[in-house]
């Protein structure tokens, strides 16, 4: 690959990074429990190579408005991640026709030493259909879905941050769902109620008339 080409990829990453992150609109509400009025900065320490993900988190707790710094004495430990991609379904030649992406992350939290946050695995899923005729574009669309659930993942780690401070205390995983799916697969709105119908009013049947007798 170029250097051209390279410069060219890291420029569309970050472009779409960037969307993605306009697009979600994250914040952390309430002044009373954002993550810097308790803490005043934060050491990241990361474990393995996923640098995407290391990037979305980064920038993440830079938009809630958190230093990151070696000397803080509250400590964020991503522990690993995780990555699966697997046939959901098939076609009827027996060929790939969805596959599913899931994504794990563990991480935890201290703070003075204190653990707050103990060993914590979060998982983010998502699904796309796919067809041969369409390679180029469905790898596109599976590059922004990786990115889409590194995104959310970051966001929910954040999410625990901040119920550290709300609580005063630790966050458990009882308080967070497992793992997110895709906003498609989302549990329908209940449809609007809607007036009974009253029955029609019986009517009484027309007479019929009678042949005279001869």
């Amino acid at each position: 690959m170029t250097t051209t080409s390279m410069k060219k990829n890291g420029m569309v990453w970050i472009l779409s990074l960037s969307l993605l992150l306009a697009a979600c609109g994250f914040q952390l509400r309430g002044v009373e429990h954002s993550i810097n009025s308790r803490y005043e900065s934060i050491r990241l320490t990361t474990a393995g190579k996923d640098e995407q993900f290391h990037a979305t988190l980064r920038q993440s707790l830079k938009n809630a408005g958190v230093k990151l710094s070696e000397n803080a004495d509250a400590r964020l430990e991503i522990l690993g991640t995780k990555t699966e991609k697997r046939t959901a379904s098939y076609s009827s030649r027996a060929k790939s026709a969805e596959f599913e992406l899931l994504k794990t992350v563990t991480f935890r939290f201290r703070d003075n030493g204190r653990e707050l946050i103990s060993d914590m695995p979060l998982q983010a899923r998502r699904s796309y259909l796919y067809r041969e005729t369409a390679a180029v574009g469905k790898a596109e669309e599976e590059n922004l879905l990786w990115q889409e659930m590194d995104l959310d993942l970051a966001q929910r780690i954040l999410m625990a941050l901040q119920r550290t401070v709300a609580n005063g205390g630790k966050a458990t995983v009882a308080e967070y769902p497992a793992e997110t799916d895709s906003p498609e697969t989302a549990a329908p709105e209940p449809a609007e109620a809607t007036a009974p119908v009253e029955p029609a009013e019986a009517t009484a049947p027309a007479a019929v008339p009678q042949e005279a007798a001869p």
